[in-house]
């Protein structure tokens, strides 16, 4: 794949969050469109305080949380420069940058992962 073709597959053309289905989608330039499920993206949100709350989890399989589980319901979303997007969840978590390189690679279509990946590929 060429640099032009690389840069295409990770700049989209339109972002589309449906808070009634649960979905964020992006039409990629390349022609390509990835459909995530917003309680997977709140899942592996890639901030600093969720990747290590992730991290302590699998160190320590019998750690409970407490309250409530993450809200996978969108406030708000704005880009961050033309690389990112962060969503606001209705939780008030806010936190999260999630890189388009990192959302491409993580695609959960069966053309480019078999199976939804369990956390964002390349973050």
């Amino acid at each position: 794949m060429s640099l032009a073709q690389t840069r295409d597959a990770c700049q989209p053309t339109d972002l589309t969050v449906d808070t009634s289905a649960g979905e964020f989608t992006i039409d990629w330039a390349d022609g390509h469109r990835s459909v995530y499920r917003l309680a997977w993206m709140r899942s592996v949100c890639p901030c600093a305080s969720c990747r290590e709350d992730r991290r302590q989890a699998e160190a320590d399989p019998l750690r409970l949380a407490v309250g409530p589980p993450p809200d996978p319901k969108v406030d708000s979303a704005e880009l961050v420069g033309n690389y990112a997007i962060r969503f606001t969840w209705a939780d008030g978590h806010g936190n999260g940058i999630y890189g388009f390189s990192s959302l491409r690679a993580s695609c959960p279509c069966s053309t480019c992962n078999q199976v939804e990946p369990g956390d964002l590929l390349g973050s």
